[in-house]
């Protein structure tokens, strides 16, 4: 249930200010009341209205000086200043005091309504931004770059060089590396460009790519009831992630080749091309040069995209980190934070980790949750082995690591079986797009791909 817009009103008027308190009130708003200054911020430090109706000449103070202490006080407040003595001078001092708008009495009850109208989209409007950028940083915080060893340093570094650059980048990587987590770090430490928008490029049918990409004019296709922008003209001015970039078509590349090459688009069923100002970085886990032999890939976008190549190492690269990173899991999914005893620990670095973070996190996750006390036992510890498709402790020592092709293959497997043959449901735990699913399974000799709904 949306809550009632609360209004203060500060004027002496006694009269006025009961006529205008029932009339609010009958239109749903919460509405508080003083005669003078003093009593106004008073009420208004009890009970911080989302607008204050305030009156220009108070018996103990201006109208002015009171709405700069309101605002000092809750600058998300509305002032709406109403005075009998309208006059330019006076009209531009409340607006550089801050006030919201204002309203030279007599006026209309209806004039009135519109302005708080006004006001009350902005409280609300204002208030959903503030908590976006709330959440906005906080996912910014669970998204950080993990890890002390040389490997992570050399990525933020990396980071930072890319950062100061305008140029493309291209991220690769294994599923689970985090991928994601560097891209948006970039635009983090950016200072020109704002906005950010991610796009995944395996989530988007094919049939559609190219409106979702470039965007159409109305009625150019059936179905296209009004014009549409496309990504790179939402994006314009920022930076813009395509994640899964090896998942695009062959006939889109060239397009997308051609944006990056000429700064401009043009929409579908338009006749013209307008510049755009983005910034791409791409990211992807697949071998884009062997792509370019098979002729999937354009070589020439590749290039494009490469200006920048940064390759995240896999996490069984730098096992070093492993206990940084699983302690980091650990303070985000349990208060007061738990300890892993040091034997296990040593497991867990000897573990090979074939999806990478997002293995570690799902692992620390699930021992949060199975955990007794405030130690993570052996039986806590819980992930997929190859040899036996359960869920094992880690294993005792580093020889019972088998090699990451099977590891893969097997952990494919399971999932699969996991989701009751449903390779969508399959796809989406693993991280990966289901055309990279298929691929694999084929790949590993499955005979049956024509199951409905993606499942066997």
């Amino acid at each position: 249930m949306k809550k009632s817009l609360g209004i203060l009103i500060v004027d002496d008027d006694t009269l006025f200010t009961a006529s205008l308190s029932d009339y609010l009130e009958s239109r749903g708003f919460a509405v508080t009341s003083a005669q003078n200054g003093a009593e106004g911020l008073t009420l208004f430090e009890q009970q911080r209205a989302d607008v204050v109706l305030l009156d220009q000449r108070l018996p103990d103070t201006g109208g002015i000086e009171v709405c700069r202490k309101i605002l000092e006080s809750g600058p998300n407040t509305k002032v709406i200043l109403m005075t009998a003595y309208a006059t330019v001078p006076y009209a531009v001092e409340a607006m550089q005091a801050g006030a919201f708008d204002y309203l030279s009495k007599p006026f209309e009850l209806e004039e009135l309504l519109i302005a708080i109208r006004m006001a009350e989209k902005s409280v609300r409007l204002e208030g959903r931004l503030r908590v976006r950028e709330y959440e906005r940083k906080k996912e910014k915080e669970r998204k950080k770059l993990i890890g002390s060893s040389e490997a992570m340093h050399r990525i933020r570094e990396q980071m930072k060089l890319a950062a100061a650059s305008e140029a493309n980048v291209l991220i690769t990587g294994e599923t689970g590396v985090g991928k994601n987590v560097v891209a948006e770090g970039i635009h983090d430490l950016q200072t020109r460009r704002e906005n950010l928008l991610t796009i995944n490029c395996s989530t988007v049918p094919e049939n559609l790519m190219e409106s979702e990409y470039f965007g159409h004019e109305k009625g150019v296709f059936t179905g296209a009831e009004s014009r549409r922008e496309g990504i790179f003209e939402l994006a314009d001015g920022g930076t813009l992630i395509l994640d899964e970039i090896g998942e695009i078509p062959l006939h889109l590349q060239s397009k997308l080749l051609t944006v990056l090459e000429d700064k401009r688009i043009r929409r579908i069923g338009s006749g013209r091309s307008f510049p755009v100002d983005v910034r791409v970085v791409a990211t992807t886990n697949q071998e884009l040069e062997r792509h370019i032999e098979e002729k999937r890939f354009r070589q020439d976008l590749y290039y494009r995209l490469a200006v920048f190549h940064m390759h995240i190492p896999p996490l069984r690269h730098h096992a070093e980190d492993v206990p940084e990173i699983a302690r980091f899991f650990l303070n985000r999914f349990t208060r007061p934070p738990i300890t892993i005893p040091d034997e296990q620990m040593a497991r867990m670095k000897a573990y090979p980790w074939p999806g990478n973070v997002r293995e570690l996190r799902n692992v620390m996750e699930r021992a949060c949750l199975l955990r007794q006390g405030n130690r993570i036992k052996p039986a806590d510890l819980l992930w997929t082995t190859p040899t036996s498709g359960g869920r094992k402790t880690p294993p005792e020592a580093p020889a019972e690591i088998l090699p990451l092709e099977r590891v893969a293959e097997e952990h494919i497997r399971e999932a699969v079986r996991a989701c009751s043959g449903n390779k969508s449901r399959a796809a989406r735990l693993l991280g990966i797009s289901l055309s990279t699913l298929k691929r694999r399974l084929r790949k590993m000799g499955d005979p049956d791909q024509n199951g409905p709904n993606g499942s066997f």
